[in-house]
């Protein structure tokens, strides 16, 4: 539970980063005119909340084969897709009436999901290299 906890405050904060950036680029394409007040900071915070809740539902004793890893992917984001478009929809905010807003949102998603796959792998790789360096050293000191 505690590694668990750990990878979902990893990708929370990588979430509220990229959802940021998404929002900006969404919002200046789409309504650029718009101001908001201090509430719309709360935004990314909610979506990655949302973005986080699946690494909770995936648990496993055993380590995952590369199809169960795409088909676990799949259905995460499949979850996450279909409760941030519930969300637009029910948002008197969103212009959820405009086709294009809907699939850049949709196609944003999918890129956030990815983007946070690739950071996590980074930081996952420079750990590993990190504990072969530390291996190395203490195989060299025995």
């Amino acid at each position: 539970m505690k590694q668990k906890l750990g990878e979902a405050f990893r990708l929370y904060f990588i979430l509220v980063t990229l959802i940021t950036i998404l929002l900006m680029v969404v919002g200046l394409i789409f309504d650029s005119g718009r101001t908001f007040s201090y509430e719309a900071f709360f935004s990314p915070l909610f979506y990655a909340f949302i973005g986080v809740i699946p690494v909770f539902f995936f648990q496993f004793d055993k380590e995952l084969g590369m199809k169960q890893l795409i088909i676990r992917g799949v259905i995460q984001i499949l979850i996450i897709e279909a409760a941030i478009l519930l969300i637009v929809f029910n948002a008197p905010n969103i212009p959820s009436d405009r086709i294009e807003v809907v699939i850049s949102i949709a196609v944003g998603i999918l890129i956030v999901y990815i983007l946070s796959l690739v950071v996590e792998y980074i930081f996952e790789l420079i750990q590993a290299k990190e504990m072969n360096t530390y291996l190395e050293e203490y195989q060299k000191n025995r």
